[in-house]
């Protein structure tokens, strides 16, 4: 796999956490967000590697984010995890650089794919 760096978005700390987890298994570092302001707020455009974001968060949501990141010339590969996707937002995700959809729960097997296809 050659993902340089994860960063991880999610509102809920019990998925952040264990997705660090996971990913320090598989020799991925990475960087936990508990918000999508919070991640625009350090990011700087420079940034390698590959964003894992829930769909359904508090404030702005995983799509509008990645159309944020996407007005401002991001490049940055990214998963798409959640646990309610809905007909709206798997549209949505089309018209976005995404390279998958995760749906919670998830296996191990099933990150390594996305991550393969996000660092590939």
């Amino acid at each position: 796999m050659d993902v340089a760096h994860a960063f991880v978005i999610d509102d809920d700390e019990i998925v952040r956490t264990s997705l660090g987890k996971l990913l320090r298994v598989i020799g991925i570092p990475s960087t936990g967000f508990s918000s999508a302001e919070a991640f625009l707020a350090s990011y700087r455009g420079n940034e390698r590697g590959c964003l894992i974001v829930d769909i359904r968060m508090p404030g702005m949501n995983g799509l509008d984010l990645l159309d944020a990141l996407q007005l401002r010339g991001s490049t940055l590969p990214a998963i798409v995890i959640s646990g309610h996707a809905d007909e709206g937002s798997l549209q949505r995700l089309a018209d976005l650089s995404v390279v998958g959809l995760l749906e919670k729960p998830f296996s191990l097997a099933q990150l390594k794919q996305m991550l393969v296809r996000c660092g590939g």
